[in-house]
């Protein structure tokens, strides 16, 4: 990669990975791959592939170059499980960054760049992301994000905006970044620990960046840096899938970094007005079935489980 012939660690250039995870999205993620080789040069690269059904694999693995590596996990073990895997891999090879992408992402020429500058001229920058803009129309979608412990509310800044105001912006910390793409540098994985496997689907990239901020990293958003991205969130209102693991996990996040008084104020605020409104909203969109789910993943959310990463963070692998 050209930013590993730039830059050293001591006496041998900087290890850059990237690590994609596939589940039944060959197409997507074959593109994937030939925009970051033509984005960043040559990196070496884990396509984790999270039991695909469709015959994924078989496509993926003819597609590779060299320096890419399919790896098959046989399950589909969720996104932050999957991604895991390949971080685990990219940090036992050795690597100083770990990029995480989805693989619906296309990236313009030149965007790692800024993102590994943030992390290497900041020794308190551990986790870094692009401005990430829709595919479909250019609009923003995320420029990192911000979680209100108050209230529970996770938002996207600059959602809906368009370009013109991000241009100007400097780079930024925020609570947590898109976790469409990230740059992560290693001393921040060991501190930290990896992303949230419990989690499976939504709120893994909040969890991880509040773990991160908790930890004395700072998250920084960098306009220079932009990567497109499909947002398929709104075709996913109706899955009951997403719907409990949804409601799970922002619950989750709340008993995991709320204090009493932000935690009482969150529920007070989402049992008089959220779940009700997410119930009656799922019964009309997505039918019984979903409505039942939202339910059963806000009383899980509450009363199961819950992770405590603030304490025990995720293994990484070979530790």
């Amino acid at each position: 990669m050209t930013s590993g012939s730039l830059h050293q660690k001591g006496s041998r250039p900087l290890k850059i990975a990237s690590v994609v995870l596939n589940y039944n999205s060959a197409g997507d993620t074959i593109a994937c791959l030939r925009s970051l080789r033509a984005a960043a040069g040559s990196c070496r690269t884990w396509i984790v592939d999270n039991g695909s059904s469709d015959g994924s694999p078989d496509s993926i693995r003819v597609a590779l170059e060299a320096n890419e590596t399919l790896l098959e996990l046989g399950s589909n073990t969720g996104y932050s499980a999957g991604n895991n895997a390949g971080i685990g891999e990219a940090l036992s090879w050795g690597a100083d960054f770990v990029l995480v992408l989805n693989p619906d992402c296309r990236m313009e020429p030149g965007f790692l760049q800024p993102l590994q500058d943030a992390l290497e001229n900041s020794g308190r920058a551990g986790v870094a992301c692009p401005l990430v803009l829709q595919s479909a129309t250019g609009l923003v979608q995320a420029l990192g994000g911000d979680f209100n412990l108050w209230t529970g509310s996770a938002k996207r800044r600059l959602y809906g905006k368009p370009l013109s105001a991000a241009q100007s912006r400097p780079d930024e910390t925020v609570d947590f970044p898109h976790g469409a793409c990230m740059l992560v540098k290693r001393e921040c994985f060991e501190d930290a620990g990896l992303l949230p496997g419990e989690f499976f689907l939504y709120y893994d990239d909040v969890e991880f960046g509040l773990r991160v901020r908790r930890r004395g990293w700072d998250v920084v958003a960098i306009p220079r840096s932009r990567v497109y991205h499909a947002d398929t969130t709104g075709r996913r209102i109706g899955n009951p899938l997403v719907a409990f693991y949804a409601g799970r996990n922002q619950a989750w996040v709340e008993r995991m970094y709320a204090n009493a008084m932000q935690y009482a104020v969150f529920i007070a605020l989402s049992a008089s007005l959220r779940w009700p409104v997410h119930f009656m909203a799922s019964l009309w969109k997505g039918g019984a079935a979903v409505a039942m789910a939202t339910a059963k993943g806000h009383l899980h959310g509450m009363f199961g489980r819950c992770p405590r990463y603030g304490s025990e963070k995720p293994a990484i692998h070979g530790q």
